[in-house]
């Protein structure tokens, strides 16, 4: 099903760590969050609700759903599947209990660490470029944007919009000169919106910054050259749901390693489950392509935590950087990096 346009809505004004918990998902409201995450756990302990974002970053859980593996390791668990945008919206339904564990990217989950969010990483999921694209002539760097000019993005305070500011900065001087630009849109409306012609750049993810390059768009700003190959999203769970479930962050930590193995060692078959997932919409020979392109690792190590972490204290969105990345994980992502 093509994604709903809806009209974009762009940041008020640049933000700094005072701004970045009001700018995260917060701002969706809690009619968002209730409709993303419907009625929560049934509070007895043995519903787990799982949300994931959009892309193939996500591609462990279509294996692992398809393969039934959490439910083989869980057993007399029901699992509950949801599919939102944006960390800050994980952070607030972990609080709530509507989640046990989401996906953040390391913005959110670094912002919401600094302002004292109790979570914690419970298993990265890969390695993955991310690019800035545009597709009208007029854009060739980030000096062709003017005001007005609205950039996508999951939400202010998102991974991409860090890379943007990161961007902005080096080209610009300025990390703060776009983030009036940034347009809070989720990853498939956001590629819908570019082809469009409604908004002037998207920064999302694979594959739909892929799928824009080939369908005309042409890539502005890669993450890889700006702070190396890095991580870019996690898995997570609140301090107090791990203390009384550690049984199911080690599975979920354990499946998403498998499933992981088997993307690496069996892309063609992987493919072939997220092309099936997405009832055929995409080919399994277009899946594998993403899944197999230059640069992407899938892994459980949120590698380039710290160096996002110091980038982002040094425009002042957060205080402090943790002194190891492990200060950040729960016990099952240490133990398997050797802690």
């Amino acid at each position: 099903m093509t994604p709903r346009l809806r009209t974009p809505r762009p940041a008020a004004r640049s933000y700094s760590r005072r701004d970045a918990l009001r700018l995260g998902a917060v701002t969706t409201g809690a009619a968002a969050l209730s409709a993303a995450c419907g009625g929560g756990s049934d509070g007895s302990g043995k519903e787990i609700g799982i949300a994931i974002g959009n892309g193939i970053s996500y591609a462990a859980f279509n294996v692992i759903q398809a393969k039934g593996w959490l439910e083989q390791e869980l057993k007399g668990r029901t699992i509950s599947w949801r599919v939102i945008s944006g960390g800050g919206t994980t952070r607030d339904a972990l609080l709530s209990g509507k989640l046990q564990i989401g996906s953040s990217g390391l913005g959110p989950l670094l912002i919401g660490w600094d302002a004292g969010v109790p979570w914690k990483i419970v298993s990265s999921l890969n390695d993955m470029p991310l690019w800035l694209v545009a597709k009208d002539p007029r854009f060739r760097s980030l000096r062709d944007f003017r005001q007005g000019d609205q950039i996508a993005a999951v939400q202010p305070g998102s991974i991409q919009s860090v890379m943007l500011q990161k961007a902005a900065q080096q080209q610009l001087g300025d990390p703060h000169a776009l983030d009036k630009n940034i347009a809070t849109m989720a990853h498939p409306e956001a590629l819908q919106a570019l082809l469009g012609g409604q908004i002037a750049g998207a920064y999302t993810s694979p594959p739909f910054q892929f799928q824009a390059v080939e369908q005309g768009a042409r890539k502005l700003v890669d993450s890889y050259g700006l702070f190396g190959q890095h991580g870019f999203n996690v898995m997570a769970a609140t301090d107090e749901y791990a203390e009384k479930n550690p049984d199911v962050l080690a599975a979920v930590h354990k499946t998403i390693a498998r499933a992981n193995d088997f993307i690496i060692k069996q892309p063609a078959e992987a493919a072939k489950i997220l092309s099936a997932a997405e009832k055929g919409r995409i080919s399994a020979a277009q899946y594998e392509k993403y899944l197999t392109h230059q640069g992407i690792q899938f892994t459980t190590t949120p590698h380039g935590l710290l160096k996002i972490a110091a980038f982002m204290k040094e425009i002042e969105v957060i205080k402090k950087v943790p002194g190891d990345w492990r200060d950040l994980a729960f016990d099952t992502v240490k133990k398997e990096n050797g802690s």
